[in-house]
């Protein structure tokens, strides 16, 4: 088992107030790691040769860096699009309000923080279809934030067809998704919805009740030492919460390594530990994902998976983009691809995958 053998990474990324800012993650041998001498180079050339859209990849144990190498002209200074990775940012943003009492608890109506949208649309027998009107309603008041963080929202949705591209290119996402029907309760089954981080994102704007990428910054991103190059918003200029974040893959790992050390930074928890357990716990039963080989459950915008017996907690962006933290091996890899014609969607994550497995396979 991977275990920590030195206090440079704890003095230069922990302890030292700012110091991230400024320094570089320090690098450790791989063999005082528990790796062999020969693994990461025929690691590397097996990313380079069947990976063509790979950007970087980067192993962190809790004592530094163990293996970091960038491809295809990537570097450690190349922003990536981090796609639904910004899920879980949002979900750190909302642990980070919990810690400053900003956060409602999670069983509250999702109404509550939309009162625009929340009068009766039927209001007589005469307005078509009023009787489905009415039902639509009153579910949708029984929809929670916890609903909207779990993916378990009951919406008639699929992430990959015609509703997610409406929402995408709707003049106001979020009024558009108040009128989404439901094809179930909220709370019965998991089914991924990008819109709903983008809901549950502008309610916790108003929970806040300020700039969230100013929120960000200041409790989060300045003191873990990562920039923020670009968040984009929708058409209202509300910033997005499924996606569209871009980050360098060090600032990746830095966010990782606040999740392994349970929410800390130094002296300072940035995020409440009871907060990154009840995140990174199962909440919603997802035992298959095509593309996440040993699923076992789904957080608060994390995605759950066992790696030859190690539960690790996954961050998961379109295209390749991935943070996974393995607790128990107090290690946390890092991957990114460029989203260029090179790359071939969804295998590259399935990939990824399988390179951490090999990873895992090693320290057993």
């Amino acid at each position: 088992m991977l275990r920590p053998v030195a206090t440079l990474f704890l003095s230069l990324f922990i302890i030292t107030d700012g110091i991230a800012q400024t320094k570089k993650l320090p690098a450790v041998a791989p063999q005082a790691a528990g790796f062999t001498p020969a693994f990461f180079p025929a690691l590397t050339k097996k990313l380079q040769d069947s990976m063509p859209s790979l950007g970087s990849f980067i192993v962190c144990s809790r004592a530094g860096i163990v293996y970091e190498n960038y491809f295809h002209g990537a570097t450690d200074q190349t922003a990536f699009n981090i796609k639904s990775i910004t899920k879980t940012m949002i979900s750190a943003l909302a642990g980070v309000a919990r810690g400053k009492s900003l956060l409602p608890d999670l069983n509250t109506p999702m109404l509550r923080y939309f009162p625009e949208f929340a009068k009766p649309r039927a209001r007589a027998s005469t307005v078509w279809f009023a009787n489905d009107k009415a039902s639509e309603d009153s579910i949708r008041k029984t929809l929670t934030l916890k609903h909207l963080l779990t993916m378990q929202t009951g919406w008639e949705w699929s992430d990959f067809s015609g509703p997610v591209n409406i929402f995408v290119n709707s003049a106001d996402p979020i009024r558009f998704m108040m009128d989404v029907p439901f094809a179930e309760s909220p709370g019965t089954r998991f089914n991924y919805c990008s819109a709903a981080t983008s809901v549950f994102s502008e309610a916790l704007t108003r929970c806040i009740k300020t700039d969230i990428r100013k929120f960000a910054d200041a409790n989060l991103f300045n003191p873990l030492g990562i920039t923020l190059t670009r968040w984009d918003t929708d058409p209202l200029g509300r910033y997005v919460g499924a996606s569209e974040m871009y980050m360098t893959s060090q600032s990746l790992v830095r966010f990782g390594l606040l999740y392994l050390y349970n929410g800390k930074l130094g002296n300072k928890q940035l995020i409440p530990a009871a907060w990154v357990k009840e995140s990174t716990d199962e909440k919603a039963k997802l035992d298959y994902w095509d593309i996440l080989p040993g699923a076992n459950g789904y957080g608060y915008y994390w995605w759950r998976r066992k790696s030859n017996g190690h539960q690790a907690w996954v961050a998961s962006g379109a295209m390749g983009q991935i943070i996974t933290v393995i607790p128990d091996l107090e290690m946390v890899v890092v991957a990114n691809c460029f989203l260029d014609k090179n790359n071939r969607g969804r295998e590259e994550i399935r990939r990824i995958h399988l390179f951490i497995d090999e990873i895992t396979k090693q320290l057993n």
